[in-house]
């Protein structure tokens, strides 16, 4: 749910004043009240992305939480909020998983970083706590730049969850990577068209469906990546054989692009 675009070209921001869907205000203000308590003034500010963030999630749906910090966490910090993560996926029926990302305040606000973090904080999240650093960054179009910026981590997540499905022991552990994996993989699909949309989606349907309007010979993958985020049991060598095959097209995808872009 967005706010009207400031002028064209220019992406809108999520909206602010829109409620929140009933089922996620209470883990919301819990997931505040828990950071506040562990972490105190070492946050700057929290905000929600995703489906929450946008007033589009079901029944039970991830929630997605960036901590802003003003300064880098300790091991024994990291482990009070893998204490408060547990204790919010255990207290909601709403609340599928809860992610952290925890990022420094000088990272978020240092200008190498103003394609990811300015981006993301203008027009994906939502602050729910502190002083919001949307105010701090202008409008953004997208652009190339954005694309790459957002989806600069892909190998490395990619490879993470690679390690997670190999490990697993439990359909639950591998049903989750591979749904993650799926959600990156789309997303990072749709990098390479949105500039060429000019528009920034993230219903992932409508990225899968502008990224086969440039590349319909991937329509197969596409189908394949959402038959993982339908958690549907596939067994490991064949998830993680679509993650290496379609993951490196990707990767190489960029490559070439920003090749002839740049």
């Amino acid at each position: 749910m967005y706010k009207a675009k400031p002028r064209s070209g220019l992406l809108a921001e999520v909206d602010r004043n829109a409620p929140l869907q009933r089922e996620y205000v209470e883990p919301i203000a819990a997931a505040v009240r828990q950071i506040r308590g562990v972490l105190g003034d070492t946050i700057h500010s929290l905000y929600i992305s995703g489906d929450v963030a946008q007033r589009s999630a079901g029944d039970r749906a991830d929630l997605e939480l960036t901590l802003v910090t003003f300064r880098s966490l300790n091991v024994q910090e990291f482990t009070s909020l893998n204490t408060v993560r547990w204790r919010l996926e255990q207290s909601s029926d709403a609340v599928k998983r809860v992610e952290f990302d925890v990022v420094p305040l000088k990272d978020v606000t240092t200008l190498a970083n103003i394609f990811h973090w300015g981006f993301f904080i203008k027009h994906c999240a939502l602050c729910v706590s502190g002083d919001n650093l949307a105010d701090s960054f202008g409008h953004f179009e997208v652009s190339w730049e954005v694309s790459k910026a957002m989806n600069g981590d892909l190998s490395v997540k990619l490879r993470e969850l690679r390690q997670k499905i190999a490990v697993a022991t439990k359909w639950g552990t591998q049903l989750d990577a591979a749904e993650d994996a799926a959600k990156r993989l789309i997303r990072a699909a749709f990098g390479l068209v949105a500039h060429k949309e000019g528009r920034w989606d993230q219903d992932l349907k409508d990225c899968a469906e502008s990224f086969l309007k440039h590349y319909p010979d991937k329509s197969v993958e596409m189908e394949r990546l959402f038959y993982l985020i339908e958690r549907k049991p596939v067994k490991k060598r064949a998830v993680v054989a679509l993650m290496d095959a379609f993951g490196g097209w990707v990767q190489s995808e960029y490559a070439s692009i920003d090749r002839k872009i740049g």
